[in-house]
């Protein structure tokens, strides 16, 4: 690529925002030209449903409910959490509609933000997001080994799985997502596509095979009114809103198609369409697999002590009376959450890799390139392997540690997509003025508003440990997580970042200018 020269910078940029001693202004445009654009409308959808794979995955949040309100709190506190979850996903998607960018709400923040406090804050978000995109795909890992475990658990009941094994499983998902993000990348497209298929087909089996097998089901005074308080709260309420968590993660990580902007044909249209027909797919397609979770539960009690520690598991086992049934069955779980596995794992190397770009990461210039052979982010991809692998060592087959995963994920996301909604507000005819695809119009105020208020809300709710009195095994972690986050963001901004760091508002207006420069020549 041509030399670019300091006069094509914005006019109303910063030197400091444009470049630090590790930045040229030609490598700023390099980067920001140099994904290739694999992916298409459904296969970024494929990423994206892998990701949620709510009709499935929900069946995996019974651990969380288990005492915490029972059936009728997983039922109507996931109605609530998806719902308010979708004004988050739509607030978003307008946003993306007229900022597409592959940093997501990094930019947008960047964007938005009052040019005083825009590049801190930009920052800041990169963690946040960073970080959510993190335990997503360690946890994924994680269901993934156990439910493996599970399954061998079915298959040879007096087996005694050791952490060990949950590990070595851990790694091999991990890898297996690491080969289809690199080796087999000219494979991965059709294979995305081909789950979006596979997940809406696996769960109509699961849903089919449980309908017909399980006799008796539980009654519906069972699944829609038998309230089950275990937690010590003494307050029905309070049970309710921690029973909020299954719903809020499962319909939620509608950032990921933005973060695939440089590799789509059409962001500015394609992201906003992934993002809403996910959400609504996934928030239509779970409900009824709640239904059929509860009414299939036919020993409730054995959710206490399940198989291999997985409920889903122990549900299949109880319900369908047939081990071919349960192998196949938690086998479909299996596949999908690999698949999971490896589509967090292209989200959070995008996401590393955009903010390692603007300088935020320590070796940003090394994590920054892009191979030239296969046009991807190979060192932010190994990178991102090795400090899950790492994440791995924690004691894995714990269900305080999935909940201090699952918890501190969904805090660092949902603080992410706050900020630039908040941004928007203050400022929100003036920044959203130009044409866009999707346009929330004279609602858009009315749903910002609420989508502020719900994460605020939800971000307290989150904090609360699920069970009285508070042990070690009880604890919720998730504000520890969250603070050890904000404080290593901190730590770097102040040692490496704060003199490097670029505001992505400006990469972009750079990369912008060369392009039109370039059609001019």
């Amino acid at each position: 690529m041509q030399e670019v020269d300091e006069k094509m910078a914005p006019k109303g940029a910063r030197a400091e925002d444009i470049s630090g001693p590790d930045y040229s202004i030609g490598e700023v445009v390099d980067h920001a030209h140099s994904l290739e654009k694999r992916f298409s409308l459904l296969s970024t959808l494929g990423v994206n449903t892998s990701i949620t794979c709510t009709p499935l995955a929900i069946g995996t949040y019974l651990s969380v409910v288990i005492g915490v309100g029972g059936s009728p709190v997983f039922v109507y506190a996931y109605l609530v959490a998806v719902t308010l979850n979708l004004l988050v996903c739509a607030s978003l998607a307008e946003i993306a509609s007229s900022y597409p960018h592959s940093s997501g709400q990094i930019y947008w923040t960047a964007v938005l933000a009052p040019k005083k406090i825009a590049r801190p804050l930009s920052y800041l978000v990169g963690y946040l997001t960073s970080a959510a995109w993190f335990f997503w795909c360690a946890s994924a890992s994680l269901l993934t080994a156990q439910l493996t475990w599970a399954l061998v658990c079915v298959c040879r009941s007096a087996f005694v799985v050791q952490p060990w094994h949950y590990y070595l499983v851990y790694v091999a998902v991990t890898l297996l997502g690491l080969l289809l993000n690199w080796p087999l990348v000219r494979l991965y497209p059709y294979f995305l596509k081909g789950m979006v298929y596979y997940i809406n087909a696996g769960a109509s089996f699961i849903l089919i095979v449980l309908l017909v097998r399980t006799h008796p089901k539980q009654s519906a005074h069972f699944v829609f009114a038998d309230f089950v308080n275990l937690t010590g709260w003494s307050s029905d309420g309070v049970v309710f809103m921690l029973g909020l968590l299954p719903g809020a993660v499962a319909v939620n990580g509608f950032d990921c198609a933005a973060h695939l902007t440089d590799e789509l044909p059409n962001p500015s249209r394609q992201v906003p369409q992934v993002m809403m027909g996910n959400a609504l797919l996934s928030a239509v397609t779970g409900f009824p697999m709640i239904l059929v979770y509860m009414f299939c539960n036919v020993k409730p009690g054995n959710l206490l002590t399940p198989i291999g520690g997985q409920p889903v598991a122990q549900v299949l086992l109880d319900a369908l009376d047939s081990l071919p049934l349960t192998i196949i069955s938690i086998l479909v779980f299996i596949i999908t959450l690999a698949a999971a596995t490896a589509c967090t794992l292209t989200t959070f190397s995008r996401v590393w890799w955009s903010f390692a770009r603007e300088g935020g990461v320590p070796f940003s210039r090394l994590i920054a390139r892009v191979n030239e052979n296969t046009k991807l982010p190979v060192n932010s991809l190994l990178f991102c392997v090795v400090a899950i692998i790492l994440m791995g060592t924690i004691q894995l087959g714990s269900t305080t540690a999935i909940n201090a995963i699952l918890g501190a994920s969904i805090v660092c996301i949902y603080s992410s997509y706050a900020i630039p909604i908040v941004c928007l507000m203050l400022d929100r005819s003036t920044k959203l003025s130009g044409t866009h695809y999707f346009n929330l119009r004279r609602f858009g105020p009315i749903c910002n508003t609420i989508a502020i208020i719900w994460m605020a809300y939800e971000f307290v709710w989150l904090m609360f440990p699920l069970y009285l009195p508070v042990a070690g095994t009880t604890f919720n972690y998730s504000v520890a997580v969250f603070s050890g986050v904000i404080f290593v963001s901190g730590i770097n901004w102040f040692f490496h970042s704060k003199s490097l760091y670029v505001v992505p508002v400006a990469l972009a207006d750079i990369a912008q200018s060369v392009s039109d420069g370039e059609q001019e020549c």
